[in-house]
């Protein structure tokens, strides 16, 4: 389970976040929808202290961090329970896709690496890109890249994975694989925390949403409940902008 209580972090004078409270069940899919600038990707980041929040407190599982008092030990402990699907990529330029997804087995778990070498290549083979295993990611698409991205999170086995708007930097016609790809996970039932534009993809794969606007959690329920019937005005604007026409309310 995830509790988020009174998570705040500002740059500078601009407040992000302005005291986040969110509880998440294990196996729970949330996504978080919101306009940019909203806070969203610095929540996500402040959860495995890419971002160092300004205070508020962060439990994953049976690791707890006070983050105006956060140590080395305890920031590691609870980096370890999550990873992250970034929306650029993020992979090592100087290893193949192979080696991408090698690399977390041989820094955080320290496999052998004929082991890992194993494991990366059943993970490639799940993602359908067994023939790409000895390409660098400058030869490989941008979905291609995303979903070796999504295999190397997937690898460490987390207890929550963590997705920042993974197909804001795709061509359009490369989010639907990326997607399909992501609701295959979903169906494994994992914690995963999903910041996305993707309204209809939300509505789909979600079992809570959450719509954050200026650093608040301004309305939290089911997908059918927020996309038919939301309760708060700044909702229901956000949405009839950024739904396609069949679903706006």
């Amino acid at each position: 389970m995830i509790e988020i209580k009174n998570l705040k972090k500002a740059f500078n004078q601009n407040e992000v976040l302005r005291g986040i409270n969110l509880s998440i069940n294990d196996n729970e899919i949330v996504s978080i929808i919101g306009s940019s600038g909203g806070g969203k990707s610095t929540l996500l980041r402040c959860l495995n202290f890419l971002e160092h929040a300004d205070s508020g407190t962060i439990t994953i599982g049976d690791a707890s961090v006070n983050c105006e008092q956060a140590g080395k030990n305890e920031i590691k402990k609870l980096r370890l329970k999550s990873t992250m699907v970034f929306q650029n990529f993020n992979l090592f330029k100087n290893k193949t896709a192979l080696e991408n997804i090698m690399e977390p087995l041989i820094v955080n778990k320290i496999l052998p690496k004929a082991e890992a070498e194993k494991v990366a290549l059943a993970y490639l083979k799940k993602i359908g890109l067994e023939d790409k295993r000895d390409e660098y990611p400058s030869k490989l698409s941008g979905g291609q890249q995303q979903r070796i991205g999504i295999a190397r999170a997937l690898v460490l086995d987390p207890e929550v994975i963590l997705f920042d708007e993974p197909t804001s930097a795709l061509d359009p016609e490369l989010v639907s694989d990326v997607l399909k790809l992501i609701k295959e996970v979903a169906s494994e039932k994992r914690t995963m925390i999903i910041v996305t534009h993707e309204m209809a993809f939300a509505r789909d794969v979600s079992d809570r949403i959450v719509y954050i606007d200026k650093g608040d959690v301004v309305e939290e329920g089911a997908p059918e409940e927020i996309f038919t019937n939301p309760k708060e005005e700044r909702t229901r604007q956000f949405l009839s902008r950024s739904l396609q026409p069949e679903y706006i309310i």
